[in-house]
């Protein structure tokens, strides 16, 4: 009997520490996808795609904070670019990004989104995710990557500090960009 009642014990304790941590859990096709495809439209962007398997749920303390939607699009339809979307309410488009293949990667074209991932550091307020993308520049295939937080629980930012940091690092998976930013 006292051995059921640690493992009961063992239990609750082990599931009410997983509910405090923050995951990501795939979400599927967004309920804001219009949405985020007229939001895409306006950025410049035409045959735009969301990526179902790298759309996710950020879940905190067992509550949804947010979906986390992953795309691509083409700007001036000859140049692949890839884009995140956050929505808190799966209806309005609360935080848009173009990434890869605009802005400081506009030599780049955005092949496709390889993996999503948290990275955070365990005692920070911020939770740090990460987007590992498949680029081709000047026709040399590579890895590249863009960090977001997300502060006040769902307000979703580019994280250009952190993003910076890591540039010319040869990271290539979220794994290595966890080890890293969790050592530095």
């Amino acid at each position: 009997m006292k051995t059921i009642a640690y493992l009961v014990l063992s239990f609750s304790l082990i599931s009410s520490s997983a509910l405090a941590d923050t995951v990501l859990k795939i979400s599927g096709a967004p309920a804001v996808s219009n949405a985020i495809t007229v939001k895409a439209e306006s950025n410049g962007l035409s045959n735009v795609e969301l990526d179902s398997k790298q759309t996710f749920d950020v879940v905190s303390d067992g509550s949804k904070l947010g979906t986390l939607v992953q795309g691509r699009g083409w700007m001036r339809d000859i140049h692949p670019v890839c884009f995140v979307a956050w929505s808190t309410n799966n209806k309005d488009v609360d935080f848009f990004k173009t990434t890869i293949g605009v802005d400081d990667w506009e030599t780049a074209d955005c092949d496709k989104i390889d993996a999503v991932g948290l990275i955070s550091k365990p005692e920070e307020s911020d939770t740090k995710i990460a987007v590992v993308y498949s680029v081709d520049t000047r026709g040399q295939a590579s890895h590249n990557y863009v960090i977001f937080g997300l502060r006040n629980k769902n307000e979703l930012f580019y994280d250009l500090r952190t993003t910076a940091r890591f540039e010319n690092s040869y990271v290539n998976t979220i794994s290595e960009l966890r080890k890293k930013y969790q050592v530095e």
